[in-house]
């Protein structure tokens, strides 16, 4: 919830009456706005805030003949909200009376240079949401930039990328950002990842497929090794069968019993080599974290 510093924190003026109130069907969004004095000394204490702010509104009230400083409602890079016309009150600041019955204005206490806090956008995006639930339909979030017939440079280039990132929009989170650099390293440590997890999961599967191999061969060689004693035995015994009966009297050998194979014996298999798996970058496979 938004703390709205009154209009007696800045000692501001009265009013010379004003447009009045804005017509809730009529609104469309909120422009964003920042001062574009071309000045670089920021302005970030309560005091000078407060003293900018009664500056402009006496630049609008006595140089530009308005009723009042033109803005509804100032947001600092303290994070502080600022009353300024009020957010009922219809602004003069986004260029023809047709707009300013069609938009709000937030105006952004930013100097030339200078980039949007995090506690001035959280309080703008606060502020936004406010607008909202006075005017249901008003939903836009635009820069001044975007609106003005006669163009300006309004809010800034900072202001205006903070906008086009929706970095203004009620619901965005600071902790949804990633620098570059951040980004990088996260893209990295994913990539180690993946290539550490996939080299192990290659190495398992070897293991897996080797063991299966071996069993497999041991248990051909087995079934080999007793079909050709038996095939041996047969054969020989046919042999004999038909030899004369002086070589059968005279040491003939009895029939063999098939030689009973060791089923514990492995043979010496050659393993097909694999092709190896590519290896994942030493600074990058030590370093990933766990």
């Amino acid at each position: 919830m938004v703390e709205y510093l009154p209009r007696s924190a800045w000692n501001a003026r009265p009013p010379n009456g004003g447009p009045g109130n804005l017509t809730v069907s009529r609104v469309e969004g909120a422009v964003i706005h920042w001062p574009g004095t071309g000045s670089t000394n920021p302005i970030h204490s309560k005091a000078a805030v407060a003293s900018a702010l009664r500056g402009w509104q006496n630049y609008h009230m006595d140089d530009r003949g308005w009723s009042d400083i033109a803005y509804q409602v100032a947001v600092d890079q303290a994070g502080r909200a600022w009353t300024l016309r009020g957010l009922r009150t219809q602004s003069g600041a986004n260029g023809n009376n047709d707009l300013n019955e069609r938009y709000g204005a937030v105006l952004l206490i930013l100097v030339t240079g200078e980039q949007p806090s995090a506690a001035m956008k959280a309080t703008t995006r606060a502020v936004i949401a406010d607008f909202r639930k006075l005017y249901p339909r008003g939903t836009a979030i635009r820069p001044h930039s975007a609106v003005r017939p006669d163009g300006t440079d309004c809010p800034g280039p900072a202001a205006r990328a903070a906008l086009a990132r929706g970095e203004f929009t009620p619901g965005h989170s600071e902790d949804d950002e990633m620098t570059p650099a951040q980004m990088q390293e996260l893209k990295n440590f994913i990539e180690a990842r993946t290539q550490a997890y996939a080299l192990w999961t290659h190495r398992q599967l070897r293991k897996d497929l080797s063991a299966v191999v071996k069993a497999y061969a041991l248990d051909i060689k087995n079934f080999e090794r007793q079909t050709d004693a038996a095939d041996a035995a047969r054969a020989a015994a046919a042999v004999w069968a038909t030899a004369p009966k002086s070589l059968q009297t005279d040491g003939a050998p009895t029939q063999a019993e098939p030689a009973t194979p060791d089923p514990g014996a492995e043979p010496e298999l050659a393993l097909p080599d694999l092709e190896p798996f590519p290896a994942v970058p030493a600074d990058e496979a030590t370093d990933a974290p766990q």
